[in-house]
């Protein structure tokens, strides 16, 4: 099967290389091992070329100039007359979008054989949250393409939903994210008692802005503690300037983007806070629950589905307050952590990236002979 897979994240890029990058790549290596290749369309970045092969994947990336908004303005005007290059010299099965609803990329202009849509989160009236009124454009983007869209994989069950009600025809599929088997090799430290978060750095959707104010909380409690932030991303400076602003340097530490030596780092960690605004799934909550973290959640689609509440960790409303009273019980509460520990163990267990490739690959096999049948 030959794939043409339109992304604009990128593990390496330096501005945006989240889930869906983790996600695409996670799954290369078990459609290779089916003999398929995979021709990815990304978005450009400090230090990428504009063509990259690695045997039977390649890269082909837009222009970026060094910025992270002409990154993101080039993918969206350039990845159509790119993937007509392509067609032009290489066969293809099947076209694969990861949705973003912040480039404008149209497919069925340039492609008009089977294709399927990935949905990683949904915004919704976040998008107004966001960018205040500019978000109608977000908004309605969001809604056309879940609308006029055919063939759909989301990863929680809250996101089935939200494109059924958009779409009522859609073809959906509910496939989970996996997770780094180098999760499973290690478990939370016996001395373990920092407050871990991990991620990428991105102050709106994650909630770092309420994580930080909920350390400022502890401070005004007198409550010692130690926090380990993992990841990087577009908003590090503003987060390390927000720690800086408050005092709170010597509280906090930085490991920057790690690759899976952010396992070990995480084991450090007692327990791990995401207090996001919107998130399609979860995945580090899930990483976390691997080595036994407990995680402390937004109360939101997706990582309710990740987050078990008072089994594999706890659910809040997302303010500083309620997060900062949850960390003090939960790190005060040994016997309620080991429970936790070994339910998340346990859950984390179904999200191996090995039996989601399987389900993916056949999905995208099931469009290819629904299309082929259909044009018979």
């Amino acid at each position: 099967m030959e794939i043409l897979h339109i992304l604009y994240d990128h593990p390496d890029n330096p501005w945006l290389g989240g889930g869906a990058a983790g996600r695409a790549k996670a799954l290369a290596p078990f459609f290779l091992n089916q003999e398929d290749s995979i021709h990815f369309v990304s978005g450009g970045f400090p230090g990428c070329e504009s063509e990259n092969v690695q045997g039977h994947i390649h890269y082909s990336f837009t222009p970026h100039y060094g910025k992270y908004i002409l990154s993101r303005l080039f993918y969206s005007i350039k990845t159509a007359a790119l993937v007509n290059k392509i067609k032009k010299t290489q066969k293809i099965d099947i076209l694969v979008e990861d949705i973003s609803i912040f480039n404008l990329i149209f497919p069925s202009l340039f492609w008009k054989g089977p294709t399927v849509s990935l949905v990683h989160n949904y915004l919704g009236k976040q998008c107004f949250k966001k960018l205040g009124f500019l978000g109608i454009i977000p908004f309605l983007m969001e809604r056309h393409y879940l609308k006029h869209r055919k063939n759909f994989i989301v990863v929680s069950e809250a996101l089935k939903r939200r494109v059924l009600a958009i779409n009522p025809s859609a073809n959906v599929a509910v496939i989970h994210n996996g997770i780094d088997e180098s999760a499973f090799r290690l478990s939370v430290q016996d001395s373990a008692r920092k407050i871990g978060f991990i991620g990428r750095l991105e102050i709106n959707q994650k909630g770092l802005d309420v994580l930080i104010d909920s350390f400022s909380k502890l401070k005004e409690r007198n409550y010692h503690f130690e926090a380990l932030i993992i990841g990087g991303g577009k908003d590090e400076h503003k987060v390390r300037q927000m720690i800086k602003e408050r005092g709170l340097d010597s509280s906090v530490e930085f490991t920057g983007r790690l690759d899976n030596s952010r396992f070990t780092r995480l084991s450090e960690c007692a327990i791990v806070c995401m207090p996001s605004r919107f998130e399609g799934w979860g995945i580090t909550a899930i990483e976390a629950a691997a080595e036994g973290i407990p995680v402390i959640a937004s109360n939101i689609e997706g990582l309710n589905e990740a987050v078990l509440d008072n089994q594999t960790g706890i659910l809040i409303q997302n303010d500083p307050s309620s997060l900062a009273e949850a960390i003090i019980n939960l790190l005060q509460d040994e016997k309620m952590r080991s429970t936790f520990s070994s339910n998340a163990k346990e859950h984390a267990k179904k999200f191996r990236w090995e039996n989601i490739a399987i389900l993916q690959r056949q999905f995208y096999l099931d469009v290819i002979n629904d299309y082929i049948t259909s044009h018979l």
